[in-house]
Parts: structure tokens; sequence; C-alpha cells
């Protein structure tokens, strides 16, 4: 008998839990039935958690799958031991979203809410790509009709929707703008400070207020130390990376790159 309580003891933050709890419930679930289960999409931080309890868990196997190489939002399809990943189904799909947008610029939020606005939950859907004319979605097999189907404006545009093959995926290259600036610690209220250019008081209201993660792992301690390469996200005002961490100049702060997501 697998104790949940026992291998997720480690895990303070309780909607992490919630998720890894339905993960060990798939997991059962295979156990008893010898069929095949798979997750909604999860996160990077997410996926770690997971994958950790899982190795722990004996007489399955599972897989993870995004759809590309480098997907940011993976399902994880979980098989009995004696099963051969070529022998199973991939649970994703992609679609391909046309339109004209020659007039308005089209975002990820445009997409993204397009979808959710049919009623669709957002941990069913993963990585959305944008491309100049089209967009490229990798949503779960469940959905992909009703998508299909129902989908036929984003951002009051009109578009089409088609279902194509998953070897179809295009990568999409990350435009970022580059910035240097000086710290008096590598504390995330510090940096948050400097990159959006706020004062530190309110960098902490934003910390305080749950609307940052750093590697998506949500954060509200202020005094959290950032090292390179973090991926820092502030909920209304975008995503960044620590791109070096350097050494302190002569006033004695702390010299940081960073790269903007645009």
């Amino acid at each position: 008998m697998i104790d949940k309580e026992r291998i997720t003891s480690h895990i303070k933050d309780l909607e992490l839990k919630k998720t890894v709890y339905k993960v060990i419930d798939k997991a059962l679930g295979v156990l008893k039935n010898y069929d095949y289960r798979y997750t909604d999409f999860l996160n990077p931080y997410e996926l770690k958690n997971c994958i950790a309890v899982l190795n722990s868990i004996d007489d399955i196997k599972y897989s993870v799958y995004g759809g590309y190489s480098g997907s940011e939002r993976n399902v994880i399809y979980i098989y009995p031991y004696y099963v051969s990943e070529e022998d199973i189904d991939s649970p994703i799909s992609a679609l391909m979203i046309e339109g004209n947008f020659k007039f308005k610029e089209v975002s990820h939020k445009d997409y993204l809410g397009s979808i959710l606005g049919l009623g669709i939950k957002r941990e069913k859907i993963g990585d959305i790509l944008i491309h100049t004319n089209f967009c490229q979605v990798v949503v779960q097999n469940d959905i992909k009709d009703y998508i299909f189907l129902n989908m036929t404006k984003v951002a009051r545009n009109n578009i089409s929707v088609k279902e194509i093959s998953i070897s179809d995926i295009k990568k999409v290259d990350m435009n970022y703008k580059e910035i240097g600036f000086t710290v008096s610690s590598n504390r995330i209220d510090c940096i948050i400070s400097s990159i959006h250019n706020i004062s530190r008081q309110d960098a902490n209201k934003i910390i305080s207020s749950n609307r940052v993660y750093v590697d998506y792992e949500p954060i509200n301690n202020i005094s959290k130390k950032i090292e390179k390469n973090s991926l820092i996200s502030v909920r209304g005002k975008g995503r960044c990376i620590i791109s070096d961490i350097g050494d302190i100049n002569k006033k004695g702060r702390l010299r940081i790159k960073a790269k903007i997501i645009l």
C-alpha cells in the first residue's frame, strides 16, 4: 500500500501537494487495473516533484510528453512496468490556428484567453507557440475536437483551426532584451525592484501577494536568494532570466545581467 502522506511529506506547498496526490492516484489506478493513465499538463516545477514521487513507486513506468524537445508544459503517461514505451499511443495532439492578424498583434494571452473562454481548463493545454501568421497549440486528445469545432475567433479576429502532426510542431525562438544593473544583494525583492524599476516596498508587496514565481515555484519570501539562470515570473509584469550574477563593484553592489522575455 502506497502511503501518499509519507512520500509527499517534504512538500509544503498545498496546491503542489494536491497535484502530486492526483498523479499518485493515477499510478495507483495503473497498478490496480493494469492499464494506462496520463496526467494533466504540468509546469516544470510540478513535473519535477511528480517525477520524484513516481520514482518511489514500484511496478510502473512513465514517459513525459510535451510535443517537442524542450517543451515547457508536459503530461506524464504512466503504464505498467512490462509495457514498452513504443507500444503506447501519445495522449496529446497539436492544433494549428490561422487567421488574418495583419492589423492587430495577437499575443499568447489572446490565444490562451480564447481557448479558456470555451470552458476548457488551463491544465488541458500544453505549450502555445506563436509564429508570425499562425499559432500552434499542444492539447490533450480528449479536447482537440471540441476546440476544432468551437473556436472561431482570437482577439476579435476570425480564425481557422486544423489538426497537424506532432512532428510538424515548430519551436519558437525566444525574443528578449538584455539589461544590466547592480543590487545590494541577490535577494528576490532587490532583483524585482531593479528589473521592473519599482521601489523595494512595492516589490515586497508583489512578492507577498503571491504574484512571483522562481522556476515556476510560487515564492512569497522576500529574502529568497536568486541564482544564475533562474527564471523569474511576475504576474502582470512578465518574465525574465537571470543570465549572470557577477562580481561586486567598488561601491559594494552586485552586478546582475538579465534577459527580459518579450
